[in-house]
């Protein structure tokens, strides 16, 4: 597998990502977690595994509504919700919306909030923290940083 910097859209701006393979057998990678293939679900899978992508449900279902006219929202919804919890997905709340992310790797996040710009964060060993002693006796599943602000670009047009 080799890795390449894509170009995504997300709200109207270009976002690079890498990280990602160039090849991927969506079919053996949706089986290989338990996954049925229905139409829906392998249409769905093209879309937001097949290269680094910030998703919300609403703009799976803009983007491929008109090619695939059977499709509805709530099956988008529960199609994005059935790869988060095998896995294939990770999922974080801005502003009160769903993101999916297809990077399920350790990472950060910063978003634009004018443009809604999402870009993926590194997390490096240094910047990593022990969990505050209020919960030392939980069992932590995951530890989410999202940084809100102004992106150059928005800084500059403004």
């Amino acid at each position: 597998m080799s890795t390449a910097i894509s170009n995504i859209y997300y709200m109207g701006k270009i976002c690079k990502y890498a990280l990602m393979s160039t090849a991927i057998d969506i079919p053996s990678l949706l089986r290989g977690h338990g996954l049925r293939l229905t139409p829906q679900r392998l249409t769905v899978a093209e879309l937001v595994l097949s290269k680094p992508a910030h998703v919300t449900a609403r703009k799976v279902y803009q983007t491929l509504k008109e090619d695939h006219p059977a499709l509805s929202l709530n099956t988008v919804y529960l199609t994005l919700g059935q790869f988060e919890k095998s896995g294939l997905l990770d999922r974080f709340e801005i502003n009160g919306n769903a993101v999916f992310d297809s990077n399920t790797t350790p990472h950060n996040h910063a978003c634009c909030s004018c443009c809604g710009t999402i870009m993926d964060l590194p997390v490096h060993p240094a910047e990593q923290q022990q969990a505050p002693a209020q919960i030392s006796q939980w069992q932590i599943q995951a530890e989410r940083r999202i940084w809100v602000g102004l992106c150059p670009q928005c800084i500059s047009d403004s």
